[in-house]
């Protein structure tokens, strides 16, 4: 019973810590978008895709063989007939069975089919490259969720801050308000400016709690579940790095190894497989065929005597005996020549061109897009950089004069309206500092999107 007890008290405690260690367990960015990649709706959608482009991509190539069919039928012929074995005429009721088998094989049509396979190849890769892109974007997106997350976390615990600040200031003018040093006003000042500190809490902690419902619904994670994002140390220690890139290098990186591009250039390279696909209408079909048949009746077999021109009936033989004499095969050679179509050939060659035209432009407007987001991600991160500098020297300064206001005031030289519109200059330079810091670290981190380097806050 004692070793039961151990061992019960054993089970307890483990699943206990295991259970919490469930709930307190942090989610990293890199835990987030990994759980993405197998979770989220449109990227599962995106996967499927493919894997019909891929099914396609086979499918084109399986066309080269020989297509081979079976055939197989039993008729119940009522009155005269025509025999379908003998091709004789019988009369009465009858019983008769056909089978067959057929194959035919298509030995040149233009290569359309090779083609096709060119063409088919080229989809797959961009349905590839469009599910790579889909990946892309969404660990951009979780980013900058996730990154919305830490700044609301900062903007929190900076309002928090305040109301503690607050809090603290209310005790000491409830003080001097008691020993009759301070007006009443001063005491329904600080309690004012201490309702609205709290108020600002709960304003920025409903913030909070949405962009942490906007991260789990990217995930596809239950409402009801726990969920914790873990809080890095963000770098903000090598801003005059940026000036070190330029936005060209990273424009000639992209343009090679960007999914987006490399989708529309496979989605060209198809446009052009399709217009020789469309070509290869206007070339002669060559086929060869082999069909192989038998068949069986129960009809009598019927013989001309000639001896004294009677008809003579014998039994019908037997099914396997028929099969075997009823056996008939013949090979086809087939050519077929296009002559007139209504224009429709034509027309198909003509929509090809137009629609390599069509892909030959989003190609170059890919291009020229990623080149304008780079420009701008660039120049984004470069004057995000610049205002957090700045940013940071005003709160310096900000609390700087707060802490000097702060003496005075407890020396009664000002009065405590002054020290809370320090106070509030002090919380306001800290939140665009926040601000200005997660700014600059999502725009730093497009471009390394754009140089093809994991999405990381280490």
């Amino acid at each position: 019973m004692k070793a039961l007890r151990h061992t019960a008290l054993f089970v307890a405690v483990f699943i206990s810590q295991f259970l919490s260690a469930q709930v307190t367990e942090k989610w990293t960015l890199e835990k987030c978008i990994d759980y993405a990649f197998k979770n989220n709706f449109s990227l599962r959608q995106a996967n499927l895709a493919t894997n019909v482009s891929g099914n396609q991509y086979l499918q084109s190539k399986l066309n080269l063989l020989p297509s081979v069919n079976a055939s197989a039928s039993y008729d119940f012929n009522f009155g005269n007939s025509i025999n379908p074995v003998t091709y004789t005429f019988t009369t009465g009721n009858s019983q008769t069975s056909q089978m067959g088998l057929q194959t035919n094989l298509t030995l040149f049509n233009g290569l359309q089919q090779i083609n096709t396979i060119k063409k088919s190849k080229y989809d797959l890769l961009g349905s590839q490259y469009d599910y790579e892109n889909a990946k892309s974007n969404m660990s951009l997106n979780i980013a900058s969720a996730y990154l919305q997350i830490l700044l609301n976390r900062e903007i929190v615990q900076v309002a928090e801050e305040q109301r503690k600040i607050t809090a603290e200031q209310k005790e000491t003018v409830q003080k001097k308000f008691d020993a009759g040093l301070v007006p009443e006003t001063s005491l329904l000042e600080v309690e004012a400016q201490l309702s609205r500190d709290e108020a600002n809490v709960v304003n920025n902690q409903g913030i909070y709690d949405l962009s942490v419902v906007t991260l789990k619904q990217m995930l596809q994670l239950p409402v009801e579940q726990s969920f914790d994002v873990d809080v890095p140390q963000v770098n903000t220690d090598n801003m005059s790095g940026i000036a070190e890139v330029n936005s060209i290098g990273i424009y000639n990186y992209a343009v090679k190894n960007q999914p987006v591009v490399k989708s529309a250039e496979a989605k060209w390279m198809s446009s052009q497989m399709a217009e020789k696909v469309a070509y290869g209408f206007i070339t002669p079909t060559l086929t060869l065929g082999y069909n192989m048949f038998s068949g069986y009746t129960n009809s009598p077999n019927e013989n001309i005597d000639w001896s004294n021109l009677t008809l003579v009936s014998s039994p019908a033989d037997p099914f396997f005996t028929q099969m075997k004499n009823n056996l008939k095969q013949y090979v086809a050679l087939g050519i077929t020549v296009p002559l007139f179509n209504k224009g429709q050939v034509f027309l198909n060659i003509s929509s090809a061109k137009l629609q390599q035209q069509i892909k030959e432009l989003d190609l170059e407007n890919t291009k020229a897009v990623l080149m304008g987001n780079i420009e701008q991600a660039y120049t984004n991160a470069k004057v995000a950089a610049e205002t957090y500098i700045a940013n940071k020297k005003s709160y310096e300064s900000a609390q700087k004069s707060y802490f000097s206001l702060q003496k005075r005031f407890d020396a009664g030289l000002v009065t405590n309206f002054d020290l809370q519109q320090s106070k509030n200059s002090v919380a306001t330079a800290e939140s665009d500092m926040a601000r200005a810091k997660y700014t600059y670290v999502f725009r730093v981190k497009i471009l390394d999107f754009y140089q093809g380097k994991a999405l990381t806050l280490n």
